[in-house]
């Protein structure tokens, strides 16, 4: 949980956050001379565009993508998309599209071939119970960092849980945001059957914040899935930037009368009061609690401190789970883990938070 020299000398600033912040809006988005590509709120890194090829990972359950085509760019596109739910359709302009079998592809790729004529088309990426209103699982962790070598074993373990429909990641998969370190993370997450949409932790913040959303995309945003909102918040600096602040007051009033979730990598306060696990400013900790209690946030989930740490945070309910398995927390009796949260969205409740050991 040490921070970089960097992290420490950004935190210095009034807003150390000012230039990664607006970087964010560029996710999600591409063109050519006669091609262009939209994801609707960024919700998917572009990984290429060209010669009738899109490739994307996406950061969410459902994604709306907008293709503007010149007669030059017509004729049979290959979508391949990423880190998607394995029952996920792909609908062209309403019409729903077969996958193209690809042998030994992970369950979280799926390939389409599709005829796209002049002109704009909506492409739609969901599964078919993305808009249902029913009780559903996901799973949840945070801080991998020098355990990447091992992380398989977590992702093996989730991988066997019955239920969990996707996983969640409060932030630091690296330790030192080198591209060796994430080259690794995306031939582990091969052992994981389940899509992983993340925000970045502090560790991610050693290199340009380029590096991380040119891979996974966006580090704040909001998803929607089966009746229930997803707000992620950039808190690597120990703090939110006024911009991810503006973003948050806009998402989670427009969630405030659905089930409602909030995640970010560092805690706004610490629980314990002695692990030094929270924002630089005890004010905007404050602050962002409050958000979170004036929009009937249901459940808030961190990372950052190696531990796991259920608590009420001014009548939200909060856990800490920082068990991917970077350094534990000694004498917390507890190292690798991760949560499995059931929703209830018809009847607005969080109905259960389980930790789940991962033993050798």
């Amino acid at each position: 949980m040490k921070c970089a020299p960097l992290i420490l000398a950004l935190a210095a600033c009034t807003r150390p956050a000012e230039d990664r912040a607006p970087k964010e809006l560029d996710v999600g988005a591409a063109d050519l001379r006669d091609a262009t590509v939209s994801v609707v709120d960024g919700l998917a890194a572009i990984h290429q565009l060209g010669d009738r090829t899109l490739v994307l990972r996406a950061n969410a359950p459902a994604l709306d993508i907008d293709i503007d085509l010149q007669a030059t760019a017509a004729g049979v596109w290959t979508i391949t998309t990423k880190n998607v739910l394995v029952d996920s359709v792909l609908y062209v302009d309403g019409t729903p599209t077969p996958r193209t079998p690809v042998e030994g592809a992970s369950p979280t790729h799926a390939v389409f071939e599709i005829g796209l004529g002049e002109g704009h088309h909506d492409l739609r990426l969901a599964p078919p119970d993305a808009d249902t209103l029913a009780s559903f699982q996901f799973a949840a962790m945070a801080d991998i960092q020098t355990a990447m070598p091992e992380v398989d074993q977590v992702f093996r373990a989730i991988s066997a849980t019955p239920g969990p429909r996707f996983v969640v990641f409060m932030g630091d998969i690296t330790q030192r945001a080198e591209v060796e370190e994430y080259d690794l993370f995306d031939r582990q997450l091969d052992y994981l059957n389940l899509p992983m949409f993340t925000t970045l932790g502090n560790h991610e913040l050693w290199a340009e914040p380029e590096r991380y959303f040119d891979r996974y995309g966006r580090a704040s945003f909001q998803f929607r899935f089966k009746g229930a909102a997803f707000t992620f918040a950039d808190s690597g600096d120990a703090g939110l930037d006024p911009i991810v602040e503006g973003w948050l007051d806009d998402w989670l009033v427009g969630a405030k009368d659905e089930l409602n979730i909030f995640l970010t990598h560092i805690p706004p306060l610490d629980p314990v009061g002695v692990r030094y696990g929270a924002f630089r400013s005890a004010r905007d900790g404050h602050r962002l609690v409050s958000r979170l209690v004036e929009n009937q946030v249901d459940l808030a989930l961190y990372g950052h401190i190696h531990t796991y740490e259920p608590y009420d945070n001014g009548g939200v309910p909060s856990v800490i789970s920082g068990g991917g398995g970077a350094d534990p927390m000694k004498l917390d009796g507890i190292d690798r883990h991760f949560l499995v949260v059931t929703l209830d969205p018809a009847a607005g409740v969080v109905s259960d938070v389980t930790v789940r050991r991962v033993e050798e």
